[in-house]
């Protein structure tokens, strides 16, 4: 089991308040009462995390029918991520880590040394994590693989 998984699996997601792509301030509060998947992303625009932000946005309803919002995170700051949504027509919220405070507590860390790691966290109706993909270049897998944990969480035939 990688380092995440060892520190935050079935731990509450940690205190944050940061801003979404409108100025809004987001915080742990908004968790509560439906399953969240947050995934942390390197940068807007960059391919993969538009192919990665892309499949989020292409399988939206399929987790709003499982009672869960996407929350994406970066460390760009709120005018980049309103254009990115824009631009690519993305349905969820996209959150400001300015100076990826969250990022460095939680021991995400680097790619390389140089590039923000790639992680998804599910996290439960009470706030608590019960799942963790970390894949930098996996970047659709991280999609497929918290629909098929959300949808056995849920008893939910895995062919629907």
């Amino acid at each position: 089991m990688n380092q995440i998984k060892k520190r935050w699996l079935n731990q509450r997601f940690p205190e944050f308040s940061l801003e979404d792509e409108d100025g809004n301030d987001i915080s742990n509060n908004s968790l509560i009462g439906k399953w969240s998947v947050i995934f942390f992303y390197p940068k807007d625009n960059s391919p993969g995390c538009t192919i990665q932000a892309a499949t989020f946005a292409k399988y939206h309803e399929s987790f709003a029918v499982l009672n869960c919002q996407i929350i994406g995170i970066s460390s760009e700051g709120t005018e980049s991520h309103k254009e990115f949504q824009c631009d690519h027509q993305l349905p969820y919220s996209l959150l400001s880590d300015k100076k990826a405070r969250l990022h460095r507590e939680m021991g995400l860390g680097k790619t390389l040394g140089l590039i923000p790691k790639r992680v998804t966290f599910v996290v439960d109706e009470m706030g608590f994590i019960r799942y963790i993909f970390n894949s930098q270049f996996a970047v659709k897998k991280h999609v497929s693989k918290v629909l098929k944990f959300l949808k056995t969480a849920s008893n939910i035939p895995l062919n629907e």
